[in-house]
C-alpha cells in the first residue's frame, strides 16, 4: 500500500495529533518511553488501517489484505501491553468493553472503524482517547482473524 508524500504526511500528522490529545490529558501517565512508544504504535496500525479501509473500500484486492494484516500483526506487542495498562488506570470495567463482532460483516465493521476513528481524533481526554483506541485494535484484531491464513495464501 504505496501512499504519496502528502497522504503520508497527512497521516502522520494525524498519529501525532491523536497521541498528543491522549498524553495532555494523561496527567504523565504516558512519561515513561516504553508506554508511549505503545500508544504510537498502536495509533500509527490503527490510522494505516483506516487508511487502507478509505483507500481500498469495500472490495479490497487480496495482497491489500495481506499487506494490512501483517501491518495489524506487527504491533500484537504494543496492543497487549496498552490493553494492560486498563487494570492500572483507576478507572471502572465498563470503559474498557466493547460491542464484540460476533460475526463477520466487513462492511459493518469497515463503517464502525471508520466513524469510531474520526471520533478518536477528536476526543478529549485519555480514558474515552485509550478506550476507543483499543476498541479500535479490537475490530483490526476482528479483520485479522476472519483474514487468517487465507490473506497469506492468496497473496502468493
Amino acid at each position: 500500500m504505496q501512499l504519496s508524500p502528502s497522504l503520508r504526511s497527512l497521516r502522520v500528522d494525524t498519529v501525532d495529533r491523536i497521541e498528543e490529545l491522549i498524553v495532555a490529558s494523561a496527567e504523565g501517565f504516558f512519561a515513561e518511553t516504553n508506554i508511549r512508544q505503545d500508544l504510537h504504535v498502536t495509533i500509527r496500525i490503527a490510522s494505516d488501517f483506516y487508511g487502507f479501509l478509505v483507500k481500498f473500500g469495500e472490495q479490497p484486492a487480496a495482497k491489500e489484505i495481506a499487506y494490512v494484516t501483517d501491518t495489524v500483526r506487527s504491533g500484537m506487542d504494543e496492543f497487549f501491553q496498552l490493553a494492560y495498562l486498563g487494570r492500572i488506570i483507576n478507572t471502572g470495567p465498563e470503559n474498557w468493553r466493547f460491542d464484540p463482532q460476533a460475526h463477520w460483516d466487513f462492511p459493518k465493521l469497515r463503517e464502525r472503524f471508520m466513524r469510531n476513528f474520526e471520533q478518536l481524533a477528536g476526543s478529549s481526554d485519555a480514558i474515552t482517547g485509550l478506550a476507543s483506541l483499543l476498541e479500535l485494535t479490537h475490530l483490526e484484531l476482528v479483520f485479522l482473524a476472519q483474514h487468517f491464513p487465507s490473506a497469506i495464501l492468496e497473496a502468493i
